[in-house]
């Protein structure tokens, strides 16, 4: 596709206040971009960061360590607590819930997601999610009145949330419908062993087991076998969906997220999504999917600054997917496709746990346990080339950075 005209002058309205919307916002600024940049987000506070709302924010409750940073730059207008309701790719213009419009010369779309609700549960005051700010406090809050949390679903931030309470000294129970942990997300392997890791620290993890009523009285849930665990509060982690109405609604091609193409354009005229509204074809599998990584929301965001500043030296965003758990004291890290048909696993020196996937010659995914370092140098060689060869990574005489270098110098 062809590249992007440059758009220094132009008017540019961000959609979203999240990670994303900042980082457009930031990286246009930061860049010397001299048209006129407003970011609307629809909630009261400053832009902030989710990854701490599930882990360290419900540890101490210290708000001062998720406000993103730098601040905004002056330059950049912000409107808070203001919804987006229409928009109109022919007149460029962005529809407010208070009535007023935002004209525009290009439109970047940073809705996000919002959790997946279980109708039958929802109702419940007792029953939350975790998205927002306003989630972790309400979450915050109410665990200093119930002796136990039960969490339906067993994904990262489920099992982050779950870590996080039985810290605290909390009953923590999960419980996931599949037959194990993270399967969208995880290796089999690799979540067995997390499986393992979280029961050995008093959280009860239930699989292949759906909640099918709440007991009021007693404070349980009763599950779909008969068992009951205990459930003074219940956060429900069972998916996301994608904010892309507003997309949709004006005829943009959208399907559970906005489709974008290396360049973060829509389907329509001057209008660009970046972030987990996104779908965007993933660089390993050839697929459009949603990337719901906190480092793909900064990856997308900082390239379209930089597609818009600088067109010609820019390049399309083709960057390998790749997100951290910090589950307690277990830090899981994976990128790429983890799917291949050869699989290997190697232990470090201080019990890191390290499984990389090949497919057909080629490292399609790396996924580690407690091995930051050799996470940081196995997931260079998610490149479409032959790199090292599972007998390489697995020879007990192996040393990762010179074995990477090699690979990577050829």
């Amino acid at each position: 596709m062809s590249k992007l005209p440059s758009a220094e002058r132009q008017s540019v309205v961000i959609v979203g206040a999240g990670l994303a919307g900042f980082n457009v916002a930031s990286a246009l600024v930061q860049r010397g971009y001299e048209g006129e940049v407003t970011l609307v987000g629809d909630e009261p506070w400053q832009p902030y960061d989710r990854p701490p709302l599930s882990k360290q924010l419900q540890l101490d409750g210290d708000e001062s360590q998720i406000w993103l940073s730098p601040e905004l730059p002056p330059k950049v207008k912000q409107l808070r607590q203001r919804k987006a309701m229409a928009i109109d790719p022919q007149r460029k213009e962005l529809r407010l819930d208070d009535g007023s419009t935002l004209p525009w010369d290009r439109l970047v779309l940073a809705t996000g997601t919002r959790p997946l609700r279980l109708a039958p549960l929802d109702a419940l005051p007792r029953v939350l999610t975790l998205r927002t700010l306003g989630d972790a406090r309400a979450i915050r809050e109410a665990m200093t009145s119930v002796a136990s949390l039960l969490v339906i679903g067993g994904g990262p931030i489920g099992l982050e949330l779950a870590a996080s309470a039985a810290a605290l000294g909390r009953q923590s129970t999960v419980v996931e419908k599949s037959p194990r942990l993270m399967s969208r997300s995880a290796p089999a392997a690799m979540a067995d062993i997390l499986l393992e890791y979280h029961r050995s620290r008093g959280i009860a993890i239930h699989l292949s087991r759906t909640v099918v009523a709440l007991d009021e009285g007693s404070q349980e849930a009763v599950l779909d076998d008969g068992q009951r665990v205990p459930a003074g509060l219940v956060v429900v982690g069972v998916g996301v969906r994608a904010n892309d109405e507003l997309a949709a609604d004006a005829g943009i091609a959208c399907d559970d997220g906005v489709f974008v193409d290396g360049w973060c354009r829509t389907t329509a005229p001057d209008v660009f999504a970046v972030g987990d509204v996104t779908r965007q074809r993933n660089p390993v599998t050839g697929r459009f999917e949603r990337i719901e990584t906190w480092a793909n929301a900064q990856g997308q965001a900082q390239a379209l600054a930089a597609i818009w500043c600088n067109p010609d030296e820019a390049r399309a965003y083709d960057a390998v997917p790749w997100f951290w758990s910090d589950q307690g004291s277990a830090r899981l890290q994976c990128a790429g496709a983890l799917t291949g048909e050869q699989q290997v696993w190697r232990v470090d020196a201080a019990g890191g746990r390290v499984l990389v996937h090949w497919s057909a010659g080629l490292v399609t995914g790396v996924a580690t346990l407690n091995a930051t370092r050799d996470f940081g140098l196995l997931k260079k060689l998610i490149v479409p080339r032959a790199t090292i060869t599972p007998e390489q990574f697995s020879a007990p005489e192996a040393n990762m950075r010179a074995l990477v270098q090699q690979a990577l110098a050829v």
